[in-house]
């Protein structure tokens, strides 16, 4: 072997030694596991019902002895939700369920044909520095027809409802948003020091310009500001998707004057801050749809790394939004909606986008 073919080698190996340690370093940054024993064990109760066959009280044991259905039973108890394993029983015994046996089985297993790891490492170009992934994903045949995410840093869990509609494409998008939500939430010392040396009416606003994370994580999911955030879904769900982005200047207002009156001291009390706040979630209200509009309008413009640091201090997002925005009305002729100069002075963002 010649020197030459020598160093060669030795330049072959240190890089394989670093593609494999930034590799590493990457999926340390992500733990996401699927976990389907409950549904795997809610569905062999369904078939052996289906065929008229005896349900064991082993089948019932392994059903509630899982992590998911024990983790499902403590978080509905916390919101005093109605949840027992006899009433568990009478939900799957019904003639409902048991004639989703089939459908929910051929559901289940695309859902596990899903590469995890993959997703999350996905997820994170979207995420500011420093982010982190580590949760548990529950498919959860269920009496709620709901999804959520619970748990304590370190114990998050993703509950995803065993709707038999929806396609591996759709769920994956659906995690792919619940994960945004989480590594955004291992960023907490870092958004909690942004807060210091505001005032207590500007910090619980900002606190509420955290809702605008929905639209991020929609801008996540999908990948790019050029796919249609419901891409994989049917006609309907875009067309109200449309119709929604449609009002963006009437919902730009209304969340401002939702924020004006927190830092004015008009809305104070909690009660009252969450019924104002409600109709932003709806079914895609505006967190979704005005928080959407801005993330992607400035990646478009900025750059991704912008938007990044905008998700650390969501006022930058409105600062970055409003530069944008006012470059598209005077080139275009548009009229998209800006946030007013007083609530960027009120919020102390004025100097944020520079």
């Amino acid at each position: 072997m010649t020197k030459g073919e020598a160093m060669q080698k030795l330049f072959a190996a240190a890089i394989l030694a670093i593609t494999l340690s930034c590799a590493s370093a990457q999926a340390q940054k992500v733990e996401l596991a699927l976990d389907s024993s409950e549904a795997d064990a809610s569905v062999a109760i369904l078939q052996k019902e289906a065929a008229g066959a005896a349900v064991e009280q082993s089948d019932w044991q392994a059903l509630f002895a899982s992590e998911p259905y024990q983790r499902l039973k403590a978080r509905e108890a916390s919101v005093n939700a109605s949840f027992t394993d006899d009433s568990f029983k009478t939900f799957l015994s019904g003639k409902e369920m048991i004639a989703q046996a089939q459908d929910l089985e051929r559901v289940l297993q695309t859902w596990k044909r899903v590469n995890f790891t993959k997703l999350g490492e996905r997820v994170l170009t979207y995420l500011p520095t420093g982010a982190e992934i580590h949760a548990k994903v529950y498919p959860e045949i269920k009496p709620y027809k709901n999804s959520f995410v619970w748990g304590d840093a370190g114990q998050r869990a993703i509950f995803l409802y065993l709707n038999t509609s929806m396609n591996q494409a759709q769920f994956e998008n659906k995690v792919a948003h619940e994960c945004h939500h989480i590594g955004l939430d291992s960023l907490d010392s870092e958004q909690n020091a942004v807060l210091e040396g505001l005032s207590e009416a500007q910090k619980k606003a900002v606190r509420w310009l955290g809702g605008f994370g929905e639209g991020e994580a929609m801008l996540a999911a999908a990948g790019s500001p050029t796919v249609h955030p419901h891409a994989e879904d049917d006609q309907a769900t875009r067309a109200r998707w449309d119709h929604d982005m449609g009002q963006f200047n009437e919902n730009l207002a209304a969340v401002q004057q939702f924020l004006l009156d927190i830092l004015s001291g008009k809305l104070t009390e909690e009660r009252d801050i969450m019924e104002r706040a409600q109709p932003f979630y709806g079914v895609q209200g505006a967190w979704y749809t005005v928080g959407y509009k801005m993330a992607s309008m400035v990646e478009i413009t900025d750059g991704r790394q912008a938007l990044l640091g905008a998700m650390i201090d969501p006022r930058k997002l409105l600062v970055l939004y409003n530069q944008a925005a006012g470059m598209q009305n005077q080139q275009t002729g548009s009229h998209l909606a800006l946030w007013s100069p007083e609530l960027i002075q009120a919020l102390g963002a004025r100097q944020l986008g520079q």
